[in-house]
């Protein structure tokens, strides 16, 4: 018996995209008229791949993501897997039953209650009324949705429908589940929930298919990635390079496969070439070191934890550090700044060189230096992503901007609030002192 749960071989989809919507009446009349008086064929409508040429094996018991930004063809794929749409050309192959979360409220009947819409789930699975009976109470006591187990769908909440589909789907024991961000909707503490009955699925053998744009959870959960972008696999293997390539994907990066080549700069430099090499290695953002211009000052920014280690998620109150790698003009006086944003696009920090007071940075010409912040992450748990630049004050809290990176991210800052006390509760932690004068 095979140990591969799924297999996909040169897998591609296309659309044909019409601008009229009488081109598409004409498309399927006219190439037939043409066909029998010989004459060339016209094509009214324009192609879009989807997918292209993707391939790719899954073992059983494996736990995969499969990450790329909005349009890069993980849906698509996932419904291919899913059977619920045909690919154009390659070929897909599966073992074991699979049961998928690919958008809220799918594979539900409105009109039905929660308890119908579980026995009809569990029969498109596969499952007798008998097994499904066996199954029923853990379903509802995973769900915990109450009296509306007896309510029509249309009557919940996103959470609540998010909840039951979850439920059905964890509980009916599938070979394959397929996860594409439904558990987004949930509420924190049953997003723990569902995260720590997974990973017990994933000890149990399951093989999970995760689709995700937090970054931070498809590191812990998924040892490895299969990037997608414009269609394509543009990587396979470990899911830390994988993030590495997707969250480099606007930048002018070098791709992550490849192993930049420095020149060693004239004279000493600190950091050395060694350092800066492995600096490239581990970057979050960085760039193609044999195009740079002479207006490129940053090189790469790497953001470690307090042991030194590359990472993009720490606790809640732990220390986080940015590491700026540069390379200044010879006339250059200007400082670093870092700017941290959260998800609702609010600036939650801006810190740099000149409001701590530093000196104008200078360096020699083409010689590599290293400026760090180091944050005390005393900020609420959730994602955040920052941005690093290069530039010459002109003002008390205003410059003009030399060099900058894109948006990096996401950073998670992750906290239990359900089992540990928090340093503080609210978006902030303050700097507090207190006394107690009772005796």
């Amino acid at each position: 018996m095979t140990d591969i749960a799924i297999k996909v071989e040169n897998l591609s989809k296309c659309y044909q995209i019409y601008n009229q919507p009488h081109d598409r009446l004409k498309q399927s009349i006219y190439p037939r008229l043409q066909r029998l008086v010989r004459q060339q064929t016209k094509q009214y409508f324009r192609e879009f791949w989807a997918l292209k040429d993707v391939s790719f094996e899954i073992k059983k018991g494996e736990t995969v993501a499969i990450i790329g930004r909005n349009g890069s063809g993980k849906s698509t794929l996932l419904q291919m897997i899913c059977g619920t749409l045909s690919p154009t050309s390659g070929t897909l192959e599966t073992q074991g039953r699979i049961a998928a979360l690919l958008e809220l409220g799918a594979g539900f009947n409105p009109e039905f209650s929660g308890r119908e819409n579980i026995y009809l789930n569990g029969s498109l699975l596969g499952l007798s009324r008998d097994e499904i009976d066996n199954r029923f109470d853990d379903i509802a006591a995973f769900a915990d949705i109450g009296q509306f187990i007896d309510q029509p769908i249309k009557t919940y909440s996103s959470g609540m429908a998010v909840r039951l589909a979850f439920s059905i789907h964890a509980q009916l024991d599938p070979d394959i589940l397929i996860v594409d961000e439904a558990l987004s909707v949930g509420d924190y503490f049953f997003q723990q929930k569902c995260f720590a009955h997974l990973r017990k699925l994933r000890e149990d053998g399951l093989t999970l298919l995760f689709v995700s744009h937090d970054m931070g959870t498809v590191r812990d959960l998924c040892p490895s990635s299969i990037y997608l972008s414009k269609g394509e696999a543009v990587f396979i293997g470990d899911s830390q390079e994988a993030i590495r390539a997707y969250l480099s994907e606007k930048s002018n990066l070098v791709p992550v496969e490849s192993n930049p080549s420095l020149k060693k700069p004239d004279g000493d430099s600190d950091p050395s070439e060694s350092t800066l090499q492995e600096a490239l290695n581990v970057a979050l953002w960085r760039r193609d070191m044999d195009s740079l211009s002479n207006n490129d000052r940053l090189l790469a920014v790497v953001v470690r934890n307090e042991k030194g280690e590359p990472t993009t998620a720490v606790r809640m109150g732990e220390k986080l550090i940015f590491q700026i790698y540069f390379r200044l003009q010879p006339d250059d006086k200007g400082h670093f700044a870092l700017e941290i944003k959260n998800k609702y696009d609010q600036l939650v920090s801006s810190t740099g060189s000149y409001m701590l007071g530093f000196e104008p940075i200078t360096s020699k010409c083409d010689l590599y230096g290293l400026f760090e912040f180091e944050i005390e992450c005393m900020i609420e748990s959730g994602l955040y992503s920052f941005s690093v630049s290069y530039g010459l004050p002109i003002g008390q809290n205003n410059g003009v901007i030399m060099d900058q990176t894109d948006w990096i991210g996401p950073l998670q800052i992750k906290w239990d609030y359900e089992t540990e006390i928090a340093p503080f509760l609210g978006m902030f932690g303050l700097p507090v002192k207190a006394h107690n004068f009772i005796r």
